[in-house]
């Protein structure tokens, strides 16, 4: 099982959007895949087509539902749904003695061939509990003014739970999401990453497609929605390149 985090504490840089057609494309490869939602705004769950659930990941991390059942099961992937309310049970996990591996001990023995788990836009501890559990995290930025915003954040925590929490965690890569060649910001952003050899940039760019903006508003992965469009093409690519990661 290979698991990984997708992140940034910024918002609107297009997490969920990254984890719903990810997911949907190695799904499409037949592997089993699990989503999980650690957003309380709830976007990929809604994304995903499941709206309505009777627990959510935060009672599975505090022991109030069982994995079994919070789990819902869909057609093509499998989900651990967020709720308004997770935000309250993030004290109560922080008064918890290592409460950054309770996701990690939840998945330990689960047959998936991937997780994908859509991180909420803020450091805390549902973003460290899912980089404890994760092989590899993927930061999604935009071509825009303010792109690092946070980036700098990210890689320094994500290196503090290499040393302390998860030694084996590593940086799948920077994917540039909504991107458009035409723009200055753009080419600027890519150039910048580019030059710093100390991070890994996907050769992918998830290029601005209206589709993938419509998918989620209809909760159908953008291969559902749109199988010839852009997107679907992109997210394939990034596909081929998150296999060949591990």
């Amino acid at each position: 099982m290979k698991v990984f985090s997708i992140t940034n504490n910024k918002g609107g840089t297009g997490k969920t959007t990254t984890t719903l057609n990810l997911g949907a494309a190695l799904s499409q490869k037949g592997f089993k895949v699990l989503l999980i939602d650690l957003d309380a705004q709830c976007n990929l769950s809604i994304a995903a087509g499941f709206k309505n659930s009777l627990h959510h990941i935060g009672e599975l991390l505090v022991g109030e539902s069982t994995f079994e059942d919070t789990i819902i099961k869909g057609k093509y992937m499998d989900l651990l749904p967020s709720s308004r309310l997770l935000l309250s049970f993030e004290y109560r996990l922080n008064v918890e003695p290592d409460s950054g591996y309770f996701l990690k001990e939840q998945l330990e023995g689960k047959e998936y061939d991937y997780v994908l788990i859509d991180c909420p836009p803020s450091l805390g501890t549902f973003t460290i509990n899912a980089l404890v559990a994760s092989n590899y995290f993927i930061v999604p930025i935009q071509g825009e003014n303010f792109a690092y915003v946070g980036l700098d954040e990210i890689l320094q925590l994500c290196t503090k739970i290499k040393k302390r929490m998860n030694p084996n965690i590593k940086l799948g890569g920077i994917l540039m999401n909504k991107y458009d060649m035409r723009t200055k910001f753009s080419q600027m952003v890519y150039a910048k990453l580019l030059e710093n050899t100390d991070i890994t940039l996907y050769k992918t760019n998830i290029r601005q497609d209206v589709s993938l903006m419509e998918c989620t508003a209809f909760s159908k992965s953008i291969f559902e929605y749109a199988e010839d469009s852009r997107g679907a093409t992109d997210f394939k690519a990034l596909c081929e390149e998150v296999l060949l990661q591990n």
